[in-house]
């Protein structure tokens, strides 16, 4: 028995054209720290004790100070003093009094929170012929280990980038060998490490075709 095909040295990475061939994912899942770690500039936000908001450092620092100041800035009737508005940083019943710009700004971090996420998600799909493995949520512009194990033991180190419609960085890879054979029970796996935090993905299964001579 050897393997049908072996990974091509040319193998290519799908850099500027991925729009067009990252689609959905079919598998997407995320282990280690949990699917709400930030990525590399990014912590929590901590308007509340369940807050885990993605933002800069400094906004964390900036929500720390109005949730202290807050009780300052509020009237009798529950309404704020003039200048504050209620900061809406997790829905309307977050009445902490903030300036309207603080207001504003929760809810662009709110607007941002999936892309800012480390979720490190991984599939599996083909494209012309050939198995394709592709992720989002890693960190931008940081390489990533593809660790394939079981019938074929490879790795390969491939960059995540933006792309559109894709949410941190992402990517690609056209593996070389068939994504399509005869159906059967999966005999490889393929899991991701983002090399710049040390996440990893769960292993995605797939079936690696090979041929009896």
């Amino acid at each position: 028995m050897t393997m049908l095909r072996r990974f091509m040295a040319s193998a290519m990475v799908v850099g500027a054209g991925i729009g067009g061939g990252l689609s959905a994912p079919s598998v997407a899942s995320a282990q280690d720290y949990g699917p709400n770690t930030c990525r590399q500039g990014y912590v929590w936000r901590v308007a509340r004790a369940s807050d885990v908001v993605c933002v800069t450092p400094q906004t964390r620092t900036n929500t720390a100070n109005d949730n202290a100041l807050a009780p300052g800035r509020i009237l009798p009737n529950g309404y704020c003093k003039q200048g504050y508005v209620w900061r809406e940083a997790w829905g309307s019943d977050d009445h902490t009094c903030v300036t309207p710009q603080t207001r504003a700004q929760a809810r662009y971090d709110n607007s941002q929170a999936d892309d800012r996420r480390l979720a490190v998600r991984l599939w599996i799909t083909s494209q012309n012929g050939a198995l394709k493995v592709s992720g989002n949520h890693f960190n931008v512009n940081s390489p990533v280990r593809l660790v394939f194990s079981g019938a074929v033991n490879k790795s390969r180190t491939v960059t995540a980038t933006r792309h559109a419609g894709h949410a941190g960085g992402s990517f690609g890879f056209v593996t070389g060998f068939p994504g399509k054979c005869a159906p059967g029970n999966p005999n490889s796996r393929v899991h991701a490490v983002d090399l710049t935090s040390g996440r990893r993905t769960t292993s995605v299964p797939f079936v690696y075709c090979v041929r009896i001579d």
